[in-house]
């Protein structure tokens, strides 16, 4: 975890328009393949891949969050190793040198979690489409054929190969647990929850049966649906996002700890983060992989869990 030190502001910006999407395609001498990453939560009742079946930008293949994962861990979608990502890449016919751009159907609610794991393999060409509901609603290209599976939109294999992770873009347990015991450490960070704000008081349940809801210490409420514009569910302007993490306190002279339940929405936040420019050179932003759910199943003496407001 990086030493604190003021930097110049640079934003970070993989956020494409659908217009900037349709401009890529024109211009780029890559190939730009899009990547379905719809998501649901359990209580949702619905289903990415089976929606992507029938509906999808044309070309796009599916990435499943929910298998490319590490088989070891008890704990959903957790990131994969590298062998277990660059065989899922060779199995969607992905190659290096193309050009990704990611989206779900949602808005923004997955999509920017497989924008996070690839820049923490080190794809180096991703966006994210800003958003799919904009998309079809200005009429661009839907393709609607019927497929039987989403191993369907693929044509050919490939033989990806990643050259590993970043392990300073993602948070562990025992890199948290450190954090959590040591008060002066603790100071360092901004720890940043992107779960709804009735989740973190501890007033509503989590959607997994039998997981207590509540938040860390000295963490900052920010509801991942704060950092985008209400109807539209695009991301605010850069402005909008530092004037909105500043009023909840972050400091941006800190590094940044984004989790939410299970690493998903944290990478919203994260997304956001970059978009701002608040986080640039020693100040980085970082997203705990298990998140809440690991947290509270394994800190059993709930020594650093409370609920009600600050």
């Amino acid at each position: 975890m990086s030493k604190i030190r003021a930097q110049t502001v640079t934003r970070v910006n993989r956020l494409l328009t659908p217009s900037a999407y349709k401009s890529l395609l024109e211009k780029s001498t890559a190939r730009v393949v899009p990547l379905d990453a719809t998501w649901y939560l359990p209580n949702a009742g619905r289903d990415g891949a089976q929606e992507f079946l029938s509906e999808r930008i044309p070309g796009a293949r599916f990435f499943d969050i929910d298998k490319v994962k590490d088989e070891n861990s008890q704990y959903p979608h957790m990131l994969p190793s590298t062998e277990v990502f660059n065989s899922a890449m060779s199995k969607l016919g992905l190659r290096r040198d193309d050009t990704l751009v990611v989206y779900d159907k949602q808005g923004n609610f997955s999509a920017p979690r497989l924008l996070w794991t690839l820049q923490v393999f080190q794809h180096p060409e991703v966006f994210l489409l800003d958003n799919y509901p904009e998309y079809k609603s200005v009429g661009l290209p839907i393709d609607s054929k019927v497929l039987k599976k989403v191993e369907d939109a693929v044509s050919e294999f490939g033989s990806y190969e990643s050259p590993g992770l970043l392990e300073d873009k993602v948070v562990s347990y025992a890199d948290l647990r450190v954090v959590m015991i040591e008060p002066l450490f603790r100071q360092k960070f901004n720890i940043i929850d992107a779960r709804p704000h009735a989740r973190w008081t501890g007033e509503a349940p989590e959607p997994r049966p039998g997981l207590p809801s509540g938040h860390l210490i000295d963490s900052i409420s920010i509801p991942f649906t704060e950092v985008l514009v209400p109807g539209t569910k695009v991301f605010k302007s850069p402005e909008e996002l530092t004037t909105l993490f500043l009023s909840k306190g972050l400091d941006p002279n800190k590094s940044t700890i984004a989790m939410c339940g299970t690493g998903v929405t944290a990478c919203v936040l994260e997304t956001a983060l970059q978009k701002a420019g608040m986080m640039n050179g020693d100040k980085s932003a970082m997203v705990y992989d298990g998140s809440w759910t690991e947290w509270a199943s394994r800190d059993i003496s709930g020594a650093f869990i409370e609920t009600g407001e600050k």
